[in-house]
């Protein structure tokens, strides 16, 4: 099979290459990717398209072949985001690499959640590791996000996760995006015995993700809140977020209206993605968007009246 990859994968481009991606049947014998007319491509592209490699390789049914990589106009780019490193495609960098900090968090396996979360906001906002500095919004809201999604791929996914990033100075804009190739959230729910799971379609496993204290961990207390927060905390920054997983879509705009779609039939995306653009003059203080968004999604316990006796 030939994948002519698309020449944008960004905003209104990423659902098609999701779902051109998710339309290779398991019975292919070879699969060919095309990259000659890539020329814009956003981390949620980087990070789903090397989870999917990943998925075909480990079939060990699958002969991958990369084609027109010399021929792609951002063929610098791809290979400074790692893409190719990644999914095992050898090819010759004619520039100088440079630090990365402050611009761009190339795409990296998810393996030791910790160690990653705190990396790729070091990376993304250099210095906001000191309190009183002008990056901390940035960096307390990047390894939260990052912490609680690789958390659920690691404990959740049973598959491989990664993630990517991207500071847009022009734009004022930070783009995270974490994807894995496992076997998705409504299966996941399946496969923890939840009754209720077995009659959703993926979109509606997607919804019910969102709600507090759905885990597939089956445990009430203290699971089952990251997505919910890491959602909450986008609807308090007016965030864009996407989140799709099997056949399932789900919105959400910076108004925080929430839309649902479906991939194409006979199209089915192995895993989950999250992806989630953030704009820099909506972020403040972590701890109060986090306390906000724990008390609407009932987190929180109420305080106590305290009552004065004179």
């Amino acid at each position: 099979m030939r994948l002519v990859v698309p020449p944008v994968i960004n905003a209104a481009g990423l659902l098609p290459f999701l779902a051109q991606l998710g339309s290779v049947a398991t019975v292919e014998a070879e699969i060919i990717l095309d990259f000659s007319a890539l020329r814009r491509v956003s981390p949620a592209g980087l990070v789903a398209l090397a989870a999917m490699v990943k998925h075909w390789q480990s079939q060990h049914i699958h002969r991958i072949r990369f084609e027109g990589i010399h021929q792609c106009p951002i063929l610098g780019y791809l290979q400074r985001m790692d893409l190719l490193r990644v999914c095992g495609v050898s090819s010759t960098e004619e520039f100088e690499r440079h630090p990365s900090h402050g611009r761009f968090v190339p795409v990296q396996q998810i393996v030791d959640v910790d160690s990653i979360s705190k990396g790729v906001a070091a990376c993304l906002a250099p210095g906001g590791d000191d309190f009183e500095h002008p990056a901390s919004p940035l960096y307390d809201l990047a390894a939260y996000v990052i912490g609680e999604l690789g958390a659920n791929v690691r404990q959740h996914s049973r598959g491989t996760g990664y993630v990517a990033a991207q500071v847009n100075k022009g734009e004022a804009m930070v783009r995270i995006a974490v994807a894995d190739n496992g076997h998705g959230i409504r299966q996941s729910f399946v496969d923890a015995g939840l009754a209720w799971s077995h009659g959703l379609s993926d979109t509606a496993a997607i919804r019910k993700a969102l709600e507090p204290r759905v885990s597939s961990k089956g445990e009430p207390v203290n699971q089952g809140v990251g997505l919910t927060l890491v959602t909450g905390l986008a609807r308090h920054t007016q965030a864009w977020v996407l989140i799709v997983s099997g056949t399932g879509i789900v919105q959400m705009d910076p108004d925080g209206q929430v839309k649902e779609q479906s991939l194409p039939h006979g199209c089915f995306y192995h895993g989950t993605l999250v992806t989630l653009t953030f704009l820099h003059s909506k972020l403040q203080d972590f701890y109060t968007l986090l306390d906000t968004a724990k008390q609407e999604a009932g987190l929180l316990a109420k305080r106590p009246i305290r009552t004065r006796f004179t």
